[in-house]
């Protein structure tokens, strides 16, 4: 509270010094600093600024330690002394180091101990550009490291190594997580940043130079070979991001606050420079999911090549298991109970797709919470169709209010929960046990679902992927995933994710802000997602199943869309037992109060999430009358009949 007052109500003290000196004819002053490399532009440039403002002719002489004597030479016109003895952390005196280097304090007209650049400069925030000098003579440190050519690299610090504030660093699994992804992509090469030896990191494509650089070295093969780099509030980002030269670099960067350069609020210097910063939710980078970041660095772009069914030459179906997604309620379909057991001409949706499978190939039924006892109860009841049955649950989230704060409401936490469920039910293992090979995934809704579909198993075989989406073309105004083509890595984009990319984009046109520019990045938005203080019922649309034109135009870029349906192999599901998938939120209707419909933010998580960590993801499209027809709502039950009717099956 005092330093507040002081501020508000007392004179700047390093405005006073230097009226003071000013006035008396002075113009040498030495200035202690034993702190952090990012203060080098985050502070130390404004104080000298402010000094030549005051004295235009003062001779400025910072003392400091040595590991500080290369990012403090790309100040201009300073002069520099270094007190060998001096460690980070430790209390010093300047008049005392000085005389231990031969040098009278008197020398100079006004020796600063320790300058406060967040007190005595602040207002210089949002209009003075910190710029740092950089030697052309500095590109050619970068061929010291000789790193193989062919390769797009991208530059990373896993902690900012700074003696406080360790709690915002980015978690190391998510680092793993993150860089197991970008391990598939056989053309990129990760250089590791920094100066310790922790965590350990292993991956085939990770040169590891921590430790190993100069800062003109590292910044050296940052501006001439990296394509990007991610990095957290550390000196390395503010001494990269203030470079006064022009080059091509993305900049993601990792925050729990609007702090560093973010706090700074002005554009880099370099105008090639582009910056995604991302910033965790409460203050907790553990909410900045690695898929957010991989996103940044490798945006996507629609597939727009895929095989054909047609074409795919059948091969034996063996050594197949299903796993049937049936956690919803009937509820949107004005039907009390599992929406399996919906009945149409006379069969449930559950019997649809078990009459599909022979006796001996395993099903795992995935329920919620609020359907289990009675899905496991309509199959007992039934004699589960004939076929070996085995359930297991998905896992409950909270949902959470405008402001993101918990209800005391759960909801199934998505599809994408049928990984760490399959396994905790010891499933995997009883798949292994049966020699399963190729593990076939379908929704209940979907009664033209062929849960063993030769096509699909076959391609999987000639192709050797570990996951295969079975799709269909695109048709205007649906709501389904789209298929997205990433550095030549097939995933899914959930079709809510097309709408708000386009909602973005209305939101800065509507702002004057340029898209993709440095301005917007990481303030309007955050993590890929509105930003906290954006209110739903603020938004052109709430809803994207709306009548409104809002977003069409967006999903009609896209050419092939997700059925729900895929073959995963069962080491890529053990393997998603031990990832934490992204969460994603929507705004969904949880009921009617006193006439008014109530929303709230759902988390749920996507199966399709676990696509950027397969080693090899193919694609199957297939004509939409054979194999789509989702019982969304009561108003396509017919639509769905007349398929079913002209649809010939063998069971």
């Amino acid at each position: 509270m005092f330093r507040t007052i002081r501020r508000l109500f007392l004179p700047n003290p390093l405005d006073w010094m230097l009226k003071r000196m000013a006035s008396r004819g002075g113009t040498k002053i030495l200035l202690g600093w034993n702190r952090g490399l990012g203060d080098i532009p985050l502070g130390l440039y404004a104080i000298v600024q402010r000094i030549r403002q005051y004295i235009p002719e003062a001779e400025i002489t910072f003392l400091i330690r040595e590991n500080l004597r290369e990012g403090f030479s790309m100040l201009e016109g300073i002069k520099i002394l270094v007190a060998p003895d001096w460690k980070r952390g430790q209390a010093y005196s300047a008049k005392e180091s000085l005389k231990s280097l031969g040098i009278d304090p008197k020398a100079f007209d006004l020796v600063i101990e320790r300058p406060s650049p967040n007190d005595w400069v602040r207002k210089s925030r949002g209009t003075l550009t910190p710029r740092l000098k950089w030697d052309a003579s500095y590109d050619a440190l970068a061929t010291s490291f000789s790193l193989p050519e062919g390769f797009l690299y991208i530059g990373v610090q896993l902690c900012a190594e700074t003696n406080h504030g360790s709690w915002r660093n980015w978690p190391v699994e998510q680092w793993h997580e993150l860089l197991s992804r970008l391990a598939k992509m056989p053309h990129v090469k990760v250089l590791l940043f920094g100066y310790g030896k922790e965590p350990e990191i292993t991956y085939p494509n990770v040169i590891d130079l921590r430790g190993k650089t100069t800062l003109f070295e590292l910044l050296s093969v940052i501006k001439n070979r990296c394509h990007a780099v991610v990095l957290p509030d550390s000196g390395i980002l503010s001494m990269l991001y203030y470079l006064d030269v022009s080059f091509p670099l993305q900049v993601i960067s990792l925050w729990t606050d609007c702090e560093g350069v973010l706090k700074q609020g002005v554009f880099s210097p370099n105008r090639e420079l582009i910056h995604r910063p991302l910033i965790g939710q409460r203050r907790d980078p553990t909410t900045i999911a690695s898929y957010t970041v991989l996103q940044e660095l490798f945006p996507a772009k629609p597939l727009l090549r895929c095989q054909q069914a047609a074409h795919v030459k059948l091969r034996p179906v063996e050594n197949v298991g299903v796993i049937l997604l049936a956690g919803g309620q009937g509820s949107r379909l004005g039907f009390a109970g599992p929406k399996g057991l919906f009945p149409i001409q006379g069969k449930s949706l559950f019997q649809w797709i078990c009459d599909k499978v022979d006796p001996h190939i395993p099903i795992a039924v995935m329920t919620a919470p609020c359907n289990h006892e009675a899905t496991v109860s309509f199959f007992q009841k039934n004699g589960f169709f004939g076929k070996e049955i085995h359930f297991f649950q998905q896992g409950t989230l909270l949902m959470r209010d405008a402001k993101r704060r918990p209800l005391d409401i759960t909801a199934p936490d998505g599809n994408g929960s049928v990984f760490k469920a399959f396994e905790q039910a010891g499933l995997n293992q009883l798949f292994a046990a049966k020699g399963i090979r190729h593990i076939s995934v379908v929704p209940v809704e979907n009664p033209l679902a062929d849960p063993v579909d030769p096509s699909l198993i076959s391609w999987a075989l000639e192709t050797g992927a570990d996951a295969v989406i079975k799709c269909m073309e695109v048709e205007a105004g649906e709501r389904a995933g789209v298929l997205i083509e990433r550095e030549g890595r097939c995933e899914i984009l959930e079709y809510t994710e097309c709408y708000r990319n386009d909602l973005q984009n209305r939101f800065l046109a509507a702002s004057g802000l340029p898209q993709n520019s440095q301005a917007h990045s990481g303030l309007a938005f955050r993590q890929g997602s509105l930003a906290p203080h954006t209110k739903p019922e603020d938004l052109p649309c709430q809803n994207p199943d709306s009548s409104s034109r809002f977003g069409i135009d967006a999903y009609e870029a896209y050419k092939y869309a997700y059925t729900g349906m895929m073959i995963l192999s069962p080491s890529l599901m053990k393997q998603a037992a031990q990832i934490d998938l992204p969460l994603h939120w929507v705004w969904k209707q949880i009921g009617v109060y006193f006439g008014k419909k109530k929303f709230a933010w759902k988390g749920e998580r996507f199966i399709f999430d676990l696509l950027p960590f397969a080693n090899r993801v193919e694609a199957l499209c297939f004509p939409r009358a054979e194999i789509y027809a989702p019982l969304k709502e009561p108003g396509n039950l017919r639509q769905i009949e007349q398929k079913l009717m002209h649809k010939s099956y063998i069971i």
